[in-house]
């Protein structure tokens, strides 16, 4: 497992950052103030729950095969779920949502959906 894991921790954490900076710049490009804490939360959210389902599906992948689908789904959930919980009321405290509230969460959101999609693919197919 841990051979299956390394490059892609590591991957992944450098990407994660290459976006998290783009990010950044793109922001700053446009001159758009930003929340950083914010924006560095919901990074930081979504790197470690994407990385943790990962993870916790590889462990099982052998003993729980029927139900891998559920647990991603369930993990996506969980994504959702702390959006709801901890950022949507964040964003929600002027009473509107704007494009760059949305991206704030949405972007890594996404960027770790298609990392997770892609690896468990990867291991399903080999497997």
């Amino acid at each position: 497992m841990k051979k299956q894991l390394l490059p892609f921790v590591a991957k992944f954490t450098i990407s994660i950052l290459i976006l998290y900076g783009l990010h950044l710049f793109i922001l700053h490009l446009a001159d758009i103030p930003a929340n950083y804490s914010l924006l560095t939360a919901s990074y930081l959210v979504n790197f470690f729950l994407a990385l943790a389902i990962v993870i916790f599906i590889i462990h099982y992948i052998d003993k729980l095969k029927n139900y891998i689908g559920f647990l991603f789904m369930a993990g996506s959930f969980l994504k959702f779920a702390v959006f709801f919980i901890w950022f949507y009321p964040i964003f929600k405290a002027d009473a509107t949502i704007d494009r760059i509230e949305f991206a704030c969460f949405f972007v890594p959101y996404i960027f770790c959906l298609l990392f997770e999609t892609k690896k468990l693919s990867n291991v399903l197919n080999k497997g």
